[in-house]
């Protein structure tokens, strides 16, 4: 912006001073035509430095009020976030809480049904155990009966 302004600047002078320069007028009322385009030229240029200023300020307030109102937005939306965040984190905790209570009462659970399976094998083992040791004891005598029945007919049989 400065650059065509500055260019228009030039332009007007070099019109001027051709103008002057060329305008069928004497030297005095040439310089003080000169002198009043100038003094012209200065007011324009002082009223358009001001316009500058005043826009420039235009600007810079509204700046500092957008980078306020960003500020101000990024702040809440931080605040959003790390409560959404925090909330997140405690319902995590809650579940994970939870999961695991659960889990532990699942584990005593298993863990009765367990023994007291271990505790029926264990009785039902032992009358097994038992009856397949006296049917042994049975045998066992039921044997030695024989054989004994078997040696007396034997003795027997072999005296006659």
């Amino acid at each position: 912006m400065s650059s065509s302004f500055s260019s228009y600047v030039k332009g007007v002078l070099v019109g001027v001073g051709v103008g002057f320069l060329v305008a069928p007028k004497s030297g005095k009322e040439t310089r003080e035509d000169i002198s009043a385009k100038l003094n012209d030229l200065k007011k324009q240029s002082k009223e358009l430095a001001d316009m500058a200023v005043e826009k420039g300020e235009e600007v810079t307030d509204t700046s500092k009020d957008a980078a306020d109102d960003v500020r101000k937005a990024l702040i809440d939306s931080s605040r959003k976030l790390r409560s959404t965040l925090s909330d997140t984190a405690k319902d995590v905790q809650q579940t994970t809480e939870n999961f695991v209570a659960d889990v532990s009462d699942q584990a005593k659970e298993v863990s009765k049904e367990l023994k007291d399976t271990a505790a029926d094998v264990r009785e039902e083992t032992g009358e097994i155990v038992t009856d397949t040791a006296k049917d042994v004891k049975t045998t066992t005598d039921e044997a030695v009966e024989d054989v004994k029945d078997t040696t007396e007919d034997a003795a027997e049989d072999f005296s006659r």
